[in-house]
């Protein structure tokens, strides 16, 4: 018979985690990408801090999500340990992220108009692309990593192993931000299979009729 390593409720973890994530990616507002000294204006407009720092927060809550999830992957024997750590290292790159990209609207509110007026804008975008870097691409880094290891050393459905190596290489590459609308339907895919419980089995022997 087989029965589940990974407890469902890792699945709920990674799910929290990428839906959190993704919620401060597109609504946060956060300048990245191509430069454009209009988006720079519309972040640091205090109007804008409380949706901004609200966005960012929810980012790192969702982040913590990750060690839920590595609990879980610490049940596997022989790779749970260090993917569990894995885990949750992005979980602290992603926090670390957020509160970088979000503390940059919350400090040019909190100062005012002197630091709003004497930062270079140039600043305030390299501070929020790192902080995009860290909070998305970062964890996207070592979930990629986890899910091609599950892959690889899992047992799952062949269609299931092809969509989370698929998954994994576009987290792996996020930093090109093309890539990382496929990472995250993946994982969504991943969490769904996590929750089913047919996403990581193991084999265990036939019990002895003798």
């Amino acid at each position: 018979m087989s029965v589940s390593t990974v407890p469902r409720w890792a699945g709920i973890g990674l799910l929290v985690y990428t839906l959190a994530t993704l919620v401060a990616f597109m609504f946060s507002g956060a300048p990245g990408g191509d430069y454009a000294d209009a988006d720079v204006l519309a972040y640091i407009d205090p109007a804008h801090a409380v949706t901004a720092f609200v966005a960012w927060y929810v980012a790192a809550l969702g982040a913590l999500a990750l060690v839920v999830f590595g609990a879980g992957l610490r049940r596997l024997p022989g790779i749970g340990q260090p993917l569990a750590a894995l885990a949750t290292v992005g979980a602290a790159l992603s926090v670390a992220g957020s509160l970088l990209a979000g503390g940059v609207a919350v400090g040019m509110l909190e100062g005012g108009a002197a630091v709003r007026e004497q930062t270079p804008h140039t600043a305030v975008y390299l501070a929020t692309e790192i902080g995009h870097l860290m909070a998305a691409c970062g964890p996207a880094l070592c979930v990629g990593v986890i899910v091609i290891v599950l892959a690889m050393r899992g047992r799952m459905p062949i269609w299931l192993r092809v969509v989370a190596v698929f998954g994994g290489v576009c987290g792996i590459l996020a930093p090109f931000y093309f890539t990382y609308f496929a990472y995250v339907l993946v994982m969504v895919v991943m969490s769904i299979a996590f929750l089913s419980g047919r996403a990581t089995r193991s084999r265990l022997p036939e019990p002895s009729i003798v």
